[in-house]
């Protein structure tokens, strides 16, 4: 396996495991548990021995240490890759690093345990095993509230060529990484803080696009997934919190709950950060996730659904669903499925057109899927050469259903989803336990005071206070336990005691006593001692709305200035005393991050970081 031409001729026989927008050629025989942990001198290395084919060593490792693993010298083909072993795509692959075996060096992005797989080619019984050097540098974190990593991957190990990542922090120059060849995996840490604005921007010029894909992580969770091949250009920009994101939809605990029996559109360009399907539970989805939504849907009556999955054009979308689940039940309890699809379709986009004279798939076609519905308890599974269409199912109420939704052409075009409800059944979301009348936000001394109201509650547990710096991403400040049951109206408060010196957003997760969920509305505090002022949503794409407090009467001048101190943009704002707001018109803005400058009729200057994004 050291031609290109050869890795692809051998792969399509394989099963392929999809991680973090990247395709490794794996054995069936995959994750069994190696019996010794490996802990490595640094430095030093130790030699884990012996390891067969299939086989994963778990490895303590520290962050900001560099690790070199390799198998070279071994007797047969081999190829390692990296997984944090708490979860989550690889981190890095290495193939033919030595000869016909494999090396990798990667630099920790967390203190844990780390699965190191060990796999055989070909994938034959094994009949003989191989050391494992693990060895260690030791490493200094930079500086910083935080450190983000910025993850590169090259799959078949020949590095970026030209191609790289330029990172950019508060309109700084642009500091490039790239991976050398021989190479797969570059994991580089960058200390950031709290308010920093960090762009990313890719330079596709290298050959083999298809082979790259990068990340930025933080703490584990994904910031951002590049997916393959990336798009060149600017790719992200973002305000920094040091609080991990939560799991993104394109992974099954990030999975969207389906409501109301209301149709919906959505697309991905994105693989999400975690690995949920593989041999033991994708199905028919045997390409395993390439673009793909995580949804969860439950009945609120008894009877029977099916649904269609509309393209926007002429593309291929398949979709597979798990369950049923018992009622209460959330995706932190499901994902991933541990089973098999009770139904699934992978049906081409060419073929389901063929049979129907059109791309829609899904099920319970009154023609195509005969019978309309069945039980859960009977499986259905459409082929490639199939028309798109399986049978629906017969639901109980309150039963749970997982259902996965991809796009196979990676084209990231857009589907419609609509409901074919029949028998009674109806769909509805979990009832919350606090019914929101008000929610409101201000000043009080140094401190900033949140006043809410509830009409009702029913089984509410607790609200968490989460605060803002730019409307976009949240961090949890505190928590004010729920009345629990209540017909009559209750009123709470927040006093938050270090609020951020500019100003403040803030919004509400009402938390049911069986995990379910849901945000309020948001609100913010500008304070008076301040004169900086905040913009909404930043990053922005088409325009952003300015929140800034101006002393006197008057008017406002309003300039965008880039990088370079050009001023971009300027315009006369009116302005009265208190809180001012309005929209900041970005559509002729080029992408990139901007200083916002506003120069009161007083003589006062405010001004605050601004992200344009594409």
């Amino acid at each position: 396996m050291n031609a290109r031409s050869t890795s692809f001729s051998i792969g399509v026989a394989l099963l392929f495991w999809w991680a973090a927008g990247e395709a490794h050629a794996q054995c069936a025989d995959n994750n069994t548990l190696y019996n010794v942990n490996a802990t490595p001198p640094c430095p030093g290395s130790t030699t884990v021995g012996c390891v067969w084919g299939g086989e994963y060593v778990l490895v303590n490792v520290v962050a900001g240490n560099t690790y070199t693993f390799s198998t070279c010298g071994a007797a047969w083909d081999t190829q390692i890759t990296l997984y944090n072993n708490a979860g989550g795509g690889s981190l890095g692959y290495n193939d033919d690093g030595c000869g016909l075996q494999s090396t990798i060096t990667w630099t920790a992005t967390f203190t844990g345990q780390l699965r190191v797989l060990v796999d055989q080619y070909p994938c034959t019984s094994n009949f003989i095993c191989a050391g494992l050097t693990v060895s260690c540098t030791p490493g200094t974190l930079p500086a910083g509230d935080c450190i983000y990593y910025l993850n590169l991957f090259d799959s078949f190990g020949d590095g970026w060529g030209t191609s790289n990542v330029g990172v950019s922090i508060n309109g700084g120059p642009y500091q490039y990484y790239s991976i050398g060849n021989p190479g797969s995996s570059n994991s580089i840490p960058i200390g950031v803080n709290i308010g920093d604005v960090i762009v990313l921007n890719y330079n596709n010029s290298g050959a083999w696009q298809g082979e790259n894909s990068y990340t930025l992580t933080l703490g584990g969770g994904g910031l951002f997934n590049s997916g393959t091949p990336p798009v060149g250009g600017l790719s992200y920009a973002g305000t920094v919190t040091c609080t991990p994101p939560p799991s993104p939809p394109e992974d099954c605990v990030g999975a969207i709950t389906i409501c109301n029996n209301q149709s919906f559109n959505n697309n991905t360009t994105s693989t999400g950060n975690t690995a949920d399907l593989n041999p033991a539970n994708y199905g028919c989805l045997a390409t395993a996730e390439r673009q793909g939504t995580w949804y969860v849907f439950s009945p609120s009556a008894s009877g029977s659904i099916g649904f269609n999955i509309d393209p926007v054009g002429p593309d291929d979308y398949d979709f597979a669903i798990w369950g049923p689940y018992p009622p209460g039940s959330t995706p932190g309890s499901m994902c991933p499925p541990a089973a098999q699809p009770i139904r699934c379709s992978f049906a081409s986009g060419p073929s389901t057109f063929a049979a129907t004279g059109d791309y829609t798939t899904g099920m319970a076609h009154p023609v195509y899927s005969p019978p309309q519905f069945d039980n859960p308890g009977t499986t259905y599974s459409e082929t490639p050469a199939g028309d798109g269409w399986v049978p629906g199912i017969n639901v109980i109420v309150d039963q749970v259903y997982l259902l996965y939704i991809s796009n196979w052409d990676q084209t990231g075009l857009a589907f419609s989803l609509s409901w074919n409800l029949a028998n009674g059944a109806s769909l509805d979301c979990t009832q919350l336990g606090a019914e929101l009348l008000a929610l409101n936000a201000e000043e009080d001394g140094d401190a900033n005071l949140l006043k809410w109201t509830t009409g009702s509650e029913h089984l509410s547990s607790h609200f968490t206070v989460e605060r803002s710096a730019d409307g976009r991403s949240f961090e949890p400040v505190g928590l004010v336990s729920a009345q629990g049951n209540s017909n009559v109206q209750t009123d709470y408060e927040y006093i938050d005691r270090t609020p951020l010196s500019a100003g403040s957003f803030y919004r509400l997760q009402q938390v049911d006593q069986n995990g379910s969920f849901e945000y309020s509305n948001m609100v913010s505090v500008i304070r008076s001692s301040t004169a900086d002022l905040l913009a909404f949503p930043n990053p922005a794409s088409a325009s952003t709305e300015l929140l800034f407090r101006t002393t006197v009467d008057g008017s406002a001048q309003v300039q965008l200035l880039d990088s370079r101190g050009s001023i971009v943009l300027a315009f006369t704002k009116g302005a009265t005393a208190g809180v001012n707001r309005f929209v900041l018109d970005l559509v002729r803005v080029e992408p990139g991050p901007y200083l916002v400058r506003i120069l009161t009729a007083d003589g006062a200057v405010h001004q605050g970081r601004l992200v344009r994004f594409r």
